[in-house]
């Protein structure tokens, strides 16, 4: 719906698109003619909300009102209509590799564009694109990988395409809605070590279960243990027990500066990208005793350095880190381990299984949804039957 507003002796239109308020002057009209300029307006939006008209790139809703909906071509239509998925692709790799997200999420949203780009091929025009071409992809995915994985590569598709709209080079709505994925299961919760051993040995998935691994404190001290032996670089060790003290996550120490451990204080700064869209935000944790003395020692081998780990003149590479530990773990015990988040998650467990208020546990892990909660809650079954016990005896 649209509002008349008489102003100063004239008309304007106002009303929503996109979620937003606008305004349209008519000018100095009659008001049976402004009343008509409000029923064509109505109409054109009515239609173009049901996707039987599309405003045009470069063009603004108001002039697709004024021109009664068939404005001038703008200058860069042709451009628009021409652009491929390919082209897409790279031109939102180009500008987003300029660190505005981590790395490892650039990364994952070149895998996941590849694998759109299989479905769909390189040379797709993005005026093409349908729902139905979308499900296609949804299908041919389907055969060899889980509902959630599709999803993630037809959500980071749709900000791919809604980046595109905003710099002209696509136009109108992703066409995703009616969508229909396969039924997923829920992701499994968070396990002990007996537990997934269990599994396996009943026929469970073991790469799946050996992913929902959490380690209890004393797994965890034994495993700090068996890498402060290992002839490994340097920084891996004061890494693992900051991920196991903290929850930091592996890009976060990968980012972590000298000037981000305050020892007199007893706090670290965590310099995070995950919290908000688009903004660098920070948490701050306690430095246990154990982390304290590593990162002494740390501070002291980095002196006249920028960051805290790797040469530090430079941040400390995702695959430098990644293969460290891989080349830790291998042929051990811990072989069954997939990486630094392991420790991150016996962190919180850690601090689940002691009843710390769930809001100090979110400050301290910088958690910001309800599903990654939900992963933790019964991790201790201790803890469960303890307060059934306590109710029920």
């Amino acid at each position: 719906m649209a509002t008349l507003q008489p102003r100063n002796g004239s008309f304007r239109l106002l009303y929503q698109y996109e979620g937003k308020q606008q305004a349209l002057t008519i000018g100095t009209v009659s008001l049976t003619e402004a009343r008509q300029w409000k029923a064509k307006a109505e109409n054109l939006l009515m239609r173009v909300k049901q996707r039987m008209l599309e405003v045009p790139a470069g063009c603004t809703i108001n002039e697709f009102i004024l021109h009664e909906g068939r404005p001038p071509v703008a200058a860069n239509l042709t451009m628009v209509r021409n652009t491929t998925l390919h082209q897409l692709r790279e031109a939102y790799l180009k500008v987003f590799s300029n660190g505005a997200i981590e790395s490892n999420t650039l990364r994952t949203a070149k895998i996941h564009l590849t694998h759109i780009e299989t479905t769909l091929g390189e040379s797709f025009p993005m005026p093409a694109l349908t729902l139905a071409k979308l499900q296609e992809h949804i299908e041919r995915r389907g055969k060899t990988v889980v509902p959630v994985t599709i999803k993630k590569e037809v959500d980071t598709f749709r900000a791919v395409w809604n980046w595109g709209k905003r710099t002209g080079l696509v136009s109108g709505t992703f066409p995703s809605n009616g969508l229909v994925y396969p039924k997923s299961d829920e992701i499994l919760p968070f396990m002990s070590w007996e537990e997934i051993d269990r599994r396996v040995k009943a026929g469970g998935d073991a790469d799946v279960l050996w992913e929902c691994l959490y380690l209890n404190v004393e797994q965890v001290a034994e495993f700090l243990a068996f890498a402060k032996k290992a002839a490994a670089p340097d920084c891996l060790y004061p890494m693992l027990v900051m991920a196991a003290h903290t929850g930091a996550r592996r890009s976060e120490m990968m980012r972590a500066r000298l000037e981000d451990v305050d020892l007199g204080n007893s706090v670290l700064t965590i310099r995070e990208k995950k919290r908000a869209r688009g903004t660098c935000t920070t948490r701050r944790v306690p430095i246990s005793k154990l982390l304290a003395d590593v990162l002494k020692e740390q501070l002291e081998r980095q002196t006249g350095k920028i960051y805290l780990f790797g040469n530090g003149d430079h941040e400390l590479s995702d695959g430098q880190a990644y293969r460290s530990f891989m080349l830790l773990v291998k042929n051990s015990k811990w072989d069954v381990l997939k990486g630094f988040h392991i420790l991150r998650h016996a962190f919180i467990s850690a601090l689940c299984s002691k009843g710390v208020d769930q809001r100090i546990i979110d400050e301290f892990a910088g958690h910001s949804t309800e599903q990654q909660r939900r992963r933790y809650r019964h991790l201790m079954p201790q803890v469960t039957r303890d307060a059934i016990a306590g109710v029920f005896g």
